[in-house]
């Protein structure tokens, strides 16, 4: 199969490119920064310059398929315009030249971002309405907009995989391996209230892979390896790291104070807060999932969480990460 990949040079679009490549596949793959290229193995994949943004730099003819992995993950509301531009317009882009390509087929990663919070005790599936509306959360409402468009497309066949946390290598930007490097620098002052929906890189891999080959258009299929609360994350990951486990639960109303000063503070210092009174909301919400439908329908079968924690730990510690 001839694949075009988006966000060839994140966490999921690096190890997907090589996954692709290794199973046979012709991979295209887009970069729009070439300093990153250190994540992807050149070798049998073709390199193109170009970016989501820029409808006149994507050239797909020849493809048979797309696998749009690009995207922004911020919480902070600085980067609403960039995440519009990149999550939505980008999308949109992409599916306009997919469409003008001839492509079949175009697998969206997209994330449990686009799906609602479901209520205490309960687990949450593809049909959980979204329900962060009016909450101000560029994240939630540019990745629902971004699946609304593929997955209403007529054009082509389109399906989403819906990943949690990722725990794996490559970890770039410290998405799952922020709880990591948290714990190692001695551990935050308490954990979030809520709970959450985790899954290991090679969990994430597999599932784009069956969605390419198996996925029903217009579907999406969540895509996790577990869930749980916060606290059993984060002793979990201090299992693995060796570390004491926090024990002290924050409220929302303590994590959305503290969301508030580290705002403030980032306008002093000019760098991104990693708490944020909206990643405060979220984080006190129930978000736990279950994959069942991606195993019931593709044959999707995760793995222990541990082995992606693990994963994420041994390659942080091997590029000064820890």
């Amino acid at each position: 199969m001839r694949v075009y990949l988006t966000g060839g040079t994140g966490q999921i679009g690096s190890q997907l490119a090589r996954a692709l490549v290794e199973r046979g596949d012709e991979v295209t793959a887009l970069v729009r920064d070439k300093q990153r290229l250190k994540v992807l193995d050149p070798d049998g994949l073709k390199l193109v310059e170009g970016d989501v943004t820029d409808p006149g730099s994507l050239r797909l003819a020849g493809h048979d398929a797309v696998i749009h992995c690009a995207g922004v993950v911020s919480y902070s509301s600085s980067k609403r315009a960039w995440q519009e531009a990149v999550n939505v317009g980008g999308t949109r882009a992409v599916l306009d030249a997919a469409a003008l390509a001839g492509c079949e087929r175009l697998v969206l990663t997209s994330s449990l971002a686009a799906l609602g919070w479901v209520p205490e005790g309960e687990v949450g599936d593809e049909n959980t309405a979204f329900n962060w509306q009016g909450l101000g959360l560029g994240y939630q409402e540019t990745k629902k907009a971004a699946e609304d468009a593929a997955l209403s497309e007529k054009r082509l066949d389109c399906i989403a995989v819906n990943p949690g946390i990722v725990m794996g290598s490559h970890d770039l930007n410290d998405n799952g391996g922020r709880v990591l490097k948290l714990l190692a620098a001695g551990g935050p002052p308490g954990v979030p209230c809520g709970h959450t929906t985790a899954v290991n890189l090679s969990d994430v891999i597999q599932g784009h892979l069956l969605a390419l080959d198996k996925g029903v258009p217009g579907e999406r299929y969540v895509l996790a390896s577990w869930h749980g609360s916060f606290v059993e994350l984060f002793a979990l990951v201090a299992s693995i790291l060796e570390v004491p486990a926090p024990a002290r639960v924050l409220s929302e109303r303590a994590l959305r104070f503290t969301g508030m000063l580290q705002v403030l503070g980032s306008k002093l210092s000019g760098s991104e807060p990693k708490l944020t009174p909206a990643l405060a909301t979220v984080s006190s919400r129930n978000r736990r999932f279950s994959s069942a439908k991606a195993e019931k329908e593709l044959g999707f079968e995760p793995t222990e969480l541990a082995e992606g924690i693990a994963e994420c730990k041994a390659w942080y510690e091997a590029h000064g990460g820890l």
